[in-house]
């Protein structure tokens, strides 16, 4: 794993990114809402205000609600 980067799997895509960021500025950088994801970063789910700091390997994950 590259110890500069974020690794980001959603949906079978994988993305890159270099500079430390919160979970809502990786969420809004992947125009995703974040009411409907949730956001694993090296096993451990993390939220919205957490930093994610590079050579962190994060997946993301769709929930939905059957209410």
């Amino acid at each position: 794993m590259d110890n500069r980067r974020i690794v980001v799997v959603y949906q079978g895509r994988t993305f890159e990114f270099e500079k430390s960021m919160t979970v809502k500025q990786l969420l809004n950088e992947l125009r995703l809402n974040p009411l409907e994801h949730l956001v694993q970063v090296d096993g451990k789910l993390y939220t919205e205000d957490r930093t994610i700091k590079p050579g962190s390997q994060v997946v993301i994950r769709r929930v939905t609600s059957a209410g």
